[in-house]
Formats: C-alpha cells, structure tokens, sequence
C-alpha cells in the first residue's frame, strides 16, 4: 500500500466518529466532486453539496479539505496511478459481495498501451468507457498519449460511464485533478439511462464542444468530396473554407454525450 493511500485511509478515520469510513469516504466523494463542479454554476451540485456537508462541522469539513490535499499530493508526484481506486480497494470501502473489482492500474496501462495506435496530432484523440470504475482506464490512456508526444490536456476527449454514482464521482475527481478533457456520465451505459453528467472544466476551457463539431463537419465533407471525385484516399479540405458554416452548437441536453 502507497504511502498516501494508507495516509488518506487513516486521516479519513478521524473526520467523525460517528461515521465508518464507508459513510465518510462517500461523503468525500460527493463534497470533492461538487466543489470540482462550482465552476458551471449548477444549483442541482450546489444542493447535493450542501445536503452533505450540513451533517459536519467547520473543522470536519477541513478535514475534507485535508484528504483533497493528499489526493492532490499523490497525483502530483505520481500521474501514473490510480488513487482514489486503490483508496476504494485498499480501505473495504467497495461491494465486494456484488463483485465489485477495480481492473489494476497496471493492467490498464497495459492495454493502454496495446490499444491505442498512432494517433493524428491535428485530430482530437477520442475514447469513450462504458464502465469508467473510478478512471483507470482513463488515467493511463492519457499518460500514454503524454509518453508519445500527444497533448491529452488540450487534443483529447474522453467519455467515463458508470452506474455507480460513487464510480462517477471518482473518475471525475481524478479527470478534473488531471486536466483531462472528459465528460463523465453516472448512468447505464447497456440503456442508455443518464442520471447525471459532468463536463470536466478543462473540457470547457478546450472549447471541446465546439471542436467536437467542427472537426466532425470537416471529416464529413471530406468523405463526401472523396466520394464524388471517386478517390480511395481522402480528400482534405483546408479548414478555413468551412469555418463559415460552422456555428457554435447549443450547450447539450441532458443524455446527450456528444
């Protein structure tokens, strides 16, 4: 066990005596995820914060703020892990009786690695996870682009699905911290239920929406004139001469990923 996980569990233990560390470390999950999320301004967050911490007090809630500063910590030194899953494993604080396992960080660097090819730099890299668990998966998506040159920060985008709201908030914690581009959806990803979801601020502050757009109506024409000149290679059109036709989208309706 990492030196700040077993710091974490134990500092967790003394926020309320009243609370086990299940309790507790939900609790943090739901604070952090929603003060990540003050940015947007959404009094549905701003409610769900408040229904939590009005169960502690002021020095309690510093105690809060004490686990996000080892959560900051331990991602700072080490981008290459995945902390708040091995809090979740290494404190009992999963279903373990529903099978509820966390895929090993290095097992998703692993298949980080295997999978991803080589990516274009002037395309945005895109990866959706149907079952984020708490972001590994993510995480080392996102340190392999890094090791290969490629600016996740800026040029990817990422989509996290999970039906556990605990699972959500992880992965938004940890995309956030990271400043991964993300939206991260607490939903079914076999029905398509969303119950809710939460963009990322480096995802706002990419203009990833509008990227997202425009790169998509680009791509689009390009199939299409490769189609009429009846050419196998793509014909690329210089971005410029649709930039006119491409106008800002509306901000997402709820269920809405893309």
């Amino acid at each position: 066990m990492a030196n700040h996980v077993r710091d974490f569990i134990k500092e967790l233990n003394k926020v309320k005596d009243s609370k086990n560390g299940y309790e507790l470390f939900n609790d943090f999950l739901t604070l952090t995820a929603a003060t990540l999320y003050l940015w947007k301004k959404d009094k549905k967050v701003e409610d769900e914060y408040l229904s939590v911490s009005k169960h502690y007090t002021k020095e309690e809630l510093l105690k809060f703020g004490k686990l996000f500063d080892i959560t900051i910590d331990a991602l700072t030194e080490n981008q290459e892990q995945d902390f708040l899953g091995d809090v979740f494993q290494f404190g009992e604080y999963n279903n373990g009786e529903k099978g509820q396992f966390f895929t090993p960080y290095y097992l998703s660097r692993f298949m980080a690695e295997s999978l991803i090819g080589k990516e274009k730099k002037d395309q945005i890299f895109r990866l959706t996870e149907p079952s984020c668990g708490s972001g590994a998966m993510m995480i080392a998506a996102a340190n392999v682009l890094k090791r290969r040159g490629f600016n996740y920060q800026v040029d990817s985008f990422f989509v996290g699905i999970d039906i556990d709201a605990r699972c959500a908030r992880m992965a938004y914690i940890q995309c956030s911290l990271l400043s991964i581009p993300a939206v991260i959806v607490c939903g079914n990803a076999l029905t398509n239920e969303v119950f809710w979801e939460r963009e990322t601020f480096m995802f706002f502050m990419t203009g990833m929406r509008y990227r997202l757009k425009a790169e998509d109506l680009i791509l689009e024409r390009e199939k299409e004139m490769s189609k009429k000149s009846g050419n196998e290679e793509m014909v690329t059109i210089p971005e410029q001469t649709l930039i006119k036709e491409i106008k800002l989208p509306p901000a997402r309706k709820q269920g809405e990923l893309f």
